[in-house]
């Protein structure tokens, strides 16, 4: 007589609703591991902070951890416009006896980011004030204070009042700077050295710096930077294309300085255009451009972005809305997409930048096309 064979279970079919809870539940649990192994990373790498080696292995650890959860940090640059610690900035520091003043309204914006850069518009070395009006600019070498004061990591050397006073100019600043603790980049003892870049890492990544100066705007000596012959770098084509695709050998970042284009205009130069195009061509995702004293264009091309000009930042003009008008730029980068940008427009008043806000800011972006 046979056994009577037990009927099985029948599966129950599993939902579309039900798969989605499950892969819903399993991401938050994958999140919640991610975020305390970054934690106790973190702690592990401050309990071992008196070792350089253990330090960077532990952030690189971080990293990695983050990188593979796609939950990586981004890192953050704050760009501003010309800065001239010269001419009536320098008469007004020296009679306060603050190399800090013109920066007191900004510096704790301009220190929330990872990096902050801008472009020194005069060389730094002891003299006599410069008298306004003088296009051959000079500045203390306290001056350092306020960019120090403000937060700055980088500084672009690389424009047409940078060798005013020649090599012992440029030394002078390079030495003020370097004594600062503020990386500078576009100058140095010799060609190699001002198309060196300077590195800054954050979050396990290395972002470089490179600066270039249009040597045909005026006055006419610029410097530039020989085999054996201190200087300043030149914008070239061919130069920051190869300057870039090098950098990318080490550093996942690059950011170009230009100093070029025409002062007092709204539209950029083809010329700017040319270079700012090739930069990004070549594999940099931020070029920044100085000099024309006026705000211009902001490009989105390709996987970068350009800023044909952040207009004056610290600067003794007065002689319209246009020059005392202009932009901090924070630019973000995650890994594998174009920067995100955010623009605050800056007002000047009396030397002294400050961020608008409001209706003001609303109405300085809307005029100058942003």
């Amino acid at each position: 007589m046979r056994k009577t064979q037990k009927k099985r279970p029948m599966k129950k079919a599993v939902s579309k609703k039900e798969i989605k809870k499950y892969a819903r539940s399993v991401f938050i649990w994958a999140f919640i591991i991610a975020v305390v192994f970054a934690a106790l990373s973190f702690l592990a790498s401050r309990s071992f902070s008196q070792n350089a080696d253990t330090r960077g292995g532990q952030q690189s650890l971080q990293v990695a951890t983050l990188n593979l959860l796609g939950l990586e940090k981004p890192v953050t640059l704050i760009a501003t416009g010309d800065i001239l610690p010269a001419r009536y900035v320098e008469l007004k520091m020296r009679n306060l006896n603050d190399y800090t003043y013109p920066f007191k309204k900004t510096a704790d914006f301009l220190k929330d980011a990872d990096i902050t850069f801008g472009n020194l518009e005069s060389p730094l070395l002891p003299g006599k004030n410069v008298p306004k009006g003088s296009m051959t600019f000079r500045a203390d070498p306290e001056a350092v204070q306020g960019l120090l004061f403000a937060g700055y990591d980088v500084i672009s050397v690389a424009n047409n009042h940078a060798m005013n006073y020649q090599v012992p100019g440029l030394t002078s600043t390079i030495q003020a700077l370097k004594k600062a603790g503020i990386l500078y980049a576009g100058g140095g003892k010799n060609i190699d050295f001002a198309h060196t870049p300077a590195i800054v890492e954050v979050n396990g990544r290395k972002i470089a710096f490179y600066a270039y100066n249009d040597n045909s705007i005026p006055p006419k000596y610029h410097g530039e930077a020989k085999i054996n012959e201190p200087g300043i770098a030149r914008m070239d084509i061919e130069a920051v294309k190869n300057d870039v695709k090098n950098a990318l050998n080490y550093a996942d970042i690059v950011v170009v300085s230009m100093h070029a284009g025409k002062e007092y205009v709204r539209e950029p130069t083809q010329f700017q255009k040319d270079f700012a195009h090739a930069a990004i061509d070549a594999g940099a995702s931020v070029v920044i451009g100085h000099h024309p004293h006026w705000v211009q264009p902001v490009e989105y091309y390709k996987n970068g972005v350009i800023f044909y000009s952040l207009g004056n930042f610290v600067f003794d003009q007065f002689f319209s809305e246009d020059v005392q008008t202009g932009l901090i730029a924070k630019i973000s980068f995650n890994s594998g997409e174009q920067p995100a940008v955010k623009l605050f427009p800056v007002k000047i008043d009396n030397t002294q930048p400050r961020i608008l806000e409001g209706e003001e800011k609303e109405k300085v972006l809307k005029r100058l096309g942003l």
